[in-house]
């Protein structure tokens, strides 16, 4: 679950309606503990460089699935 946000005016009923972001990640697991999950998506072959980087708060996520490439 992520942030979701808005910079406009909105009136009581667009308001009551706002509601987390669920946005879906794919990407390698760098690192798990029990308060974050950092992942990338990029990385260079030839030197340890990551990039596409994002780190979770544990509490955001509902879900981590692995998918056998």
């Amino acid at each position: 679950m992520d942030i979701l946000g808005d910079s406009g005016h909105a009136d009581i009923e667009e308001f009551n309606q706002m509601k987390p972001a669920e946005m879906v990640t794919h990407a390698y697991v760098y690192y798990n503990d029990s308060k974050v999950v950092k992942t990338f998506a990029s990385y260079d072959a030839h030197f340890e460089s990551f990039s596409d980087r994002n780190v979770f708060p544990k509490g955001c996520i509902k879900k981590i699935e692995k998918v056998n490439l």
